[in-house]
């Protein structure tokens, strides 16, 4: 049978539930197994660069991605809308740059341009990473918003509103001797009854600022992320730091940034925490978010502080001091 371009498949195939996604590769975000069906080159490419140094960590199903490319340069205008009920998650930027999930199913697929396909950092981080954080979430996983990192086999999470400095920070305690394990995306793990976590250790993205705190990032230039934030994304490969895929987390550290003052820490109510924990287990099934929370009550056995700070060199030392004497 002759080729046929996408306009003529879609004459014979109005819905496109035929269409040959050639392409397949198995990758293994956060150590899970994922398997990607796609036709774009490009989309394995992109797949390649955030997933390819991740190898097997975790026991689990593959979960799986099929992403149609179709032939049209147009670029999404506005930011995704996230819509979910039950075991469904709708994910939609415009009509040519979609996907949907199935939990139950351990399956999302979607449909992005030619043009979206040839954006590396943008396919990767707007939907390959979202898919995938996504179902491996609702399959194993408690997600939080914090950075993730070690100091002598003690872990600490860093917690704060945008601006607080989490990825920054975390960085700066990194290039100090700390082992990075993530940027602002953190998860419990939930079969275990521990409070191990994971995140992304291979990638950290920072804001225009960081350029003149350090040397190593003055010549990166900024790019505008999906969320309409600039930043400057990374990877760690390429920087002076060491790195895990995960780590028990033994201290949680909400940041409170103030122009001002050395470093003080306090202990941070536990109620407030449990309160704001409960933000990330927001979509799913009853049975999914209960085990997330679940996960979120464990972490309250952790020690848990705010810290007030100014200058980022006085907020390491103290954060060396917590995990050093234990306060």
């Amino acid at each position: 049978m002759p080729e046929c371009s996408h306009v003529e498949l879609a004459q014979v195939d109005p819905t496109l539930c035929e269409f040959d996604l050639p392409l397949r590769r198995r990758f293994f975000p956060l150590g899970f197994p994922l398997d990607l069906e796609t036709n774009s080159p490009d989309v394995i490419q992109a797949a390649q660069a955030g997933w390819g140094h991740f190898s097997k960590a975790f026991d689990e199903a593959p979960v799986r991605l099929a992403l149609g490319v179709t032939d049209s340069d147009s670029m999404p205008s506005e930011r995704s809308t996230f819509r979910s009920r039950e075991h469904l998650m709708f994910v939609v930027a415009d009509s040519e740059n979609f996907f949907t999930c199935d939990f139950n199913a351990r399956f999302a697929f979607g449909w992005i341009t030619r043009a979206v396909a040839a954006d590396q950092p943008f396919v990767r981080y707007s939907v390959l990473s979202a898919a995938a954080h996504m179902l491996i979430e609702q399959s194993a996983l408690a997600p939080l918003h914090g950075a993730l990192l070690m100091r002598n086999g003690c872990g600490v999470m860093l917690c704060g509103d945008s601006f607080a400095g989490k990825s920054t920070l975390a960085y700066a305690c990194a290039r100090a001797g700390w082992t990075y394990v993530s940027d602002d995306g953190t998860f419990l793990v939930r079969n275990r009854a521990d409070r191990y976590a994971i995140g992304d250790p291979l990638t950290i993205r920072f804001r225009e600022d960081a350029r003149h705190l350090f040397p190593e990032l003055a010549d990166q230039l900024p790019v505008v992320r999906p969320n309409g934030k600039s930043a400057i994304e990374m990877f760690t490969h390429e920087l002076p730091i060491k790195i895990a895929p995960g780590c028990s987390i033994d201290h949680v550290v909400f940041l409170n940034r103030r122009q001002h003052g050395q470093p003080r820490l306090r202990h941070y109510p536990k109620d407030q925490a449990w309160e704001e924990w409960g933000a990330y287990a927001s979509f799913g099934t009853d049975q999914v978010r209960a085990a997330q929370r679940r996960s979120h009550e464990r972490l309250l056995q952790a020690s848990i502080w705010e810290m007030t700070y100014s200058h980022f060199d006085d907020a390491v030392a103290r954060l060396e001091q917590l995990v050093d004497s234990g306060g």
